[in-house]
């Protein structure tokens, strides 16, 4: 499969080829039967950058990619139940490697030295998201606060200040209502942090600061449309634990300063 792939190979691929894997597996469907110059147009990347993306996954060109969508596809569309727990396994595996690859102690210090955090989230299951955070934070002694909506988010950005921090948690990262928001805070150097799926966005150009996660659509069933966030929880799991380490080693040196 595409993402057996994608991790056996990550350390080769660029971001732009993250990129580009991330809108075909979000897209199989019409991923496979593109051609080489409609992914092109599709991703903005070139042909040739295409081709070596291929190949660093094992593929001999593009046709031989196509061909393994099509075959992937087939593969998803005729599953079993039980398929949905491979899929848990390859997104949390998936998400792993990304937070492997991330330089992740400035955003610990960042929260580290915050004066206060803001933490906004988009839909349900990313507010559930949030709140776990906060709780976590709140164990390590660093208290959020999270903005119920965007209208309370306008008002309260007038009161941010440059040692603050503002945590957003988006599936996609376009949220055309906020980014005028968005826009202001980076204007103001009030240090933001995005954490949204593996895929370019909006929010994240804007974003001092961000994490990617793996999120899978699961398919149809019962009339509704099925996502997994277990990459979310997981990269927000991931980043307390680290956060949690950083501290208590930052604090033991402080510590050890003083007593000099």
């Amino acid at each position: 499969m595409i993402r057996d792939l994608i991790n056996k190979h990550y350390n080769k691929l660029s971001e732009s080829d993250l990129d580009t894997l991330s809108y075909v597996l979000h897209h199989l469907d019409e991923c496979s039967t593109m051609s080489i110059l409609e992914l092109e147009k599709a991703c903005a990347m070139s042909k040739s950058s295409i081709l070596r993306m291929t190949q660093k996954l094992g593929f001999s060109g593009y046709s031989e990619f196509k061909y393994s969508l099509k075959a992937e596809l087939d593969l998803v569309k005729n599953k079993e139940i039980d398929g949905l727990f491979d899929i848990q396994s390859n997104e949390i595996e998936m998400t792993r490697k990304i937070f492997e690859n991330m330089q992740l102690k400035p955003i610990y210090e960042q929260i580290y030295y915050a004066g206060a955090i803001y933490g906004f989230a988009t839909g349900w299951g990313q507010r559930n998201a949030m709140e776990e955070l906060s709780r976590n934070l709140i164990s390590c002694d660093k208290k959020m606060f999270i903005v119920p909506a965007e209208r309370e988010f306008d008002v309260i950005l007038s009161r941010m200040k440059k040692r603050d921090l503002v945590i957003i948690i988006s599936l996609s990262g376009d949220l055309d209502n906020l980014m005028d928001s968005v826009r202001q805070l980076s204007v103001l150097g009030i240090p933001t942090l995005s954490i949204t799926s593996l895929r370019n966005n909006k929010l994240a150009e804007f974003c001092t600061y961000n994490i990617y996660f793996e999120s899978t659509k699961l398919g149809k069933y019962y009339g509704f449309e099925h996502r997994s966030f277990i990459g979310l929880f997981s990269i927000l799991d991931m980043i307390y634990r680290g956060y949690l380490e950083f501290s208590l080693k930052k604090e033991k040196e402080d510590s050890d300063k003083t007593a000099k």
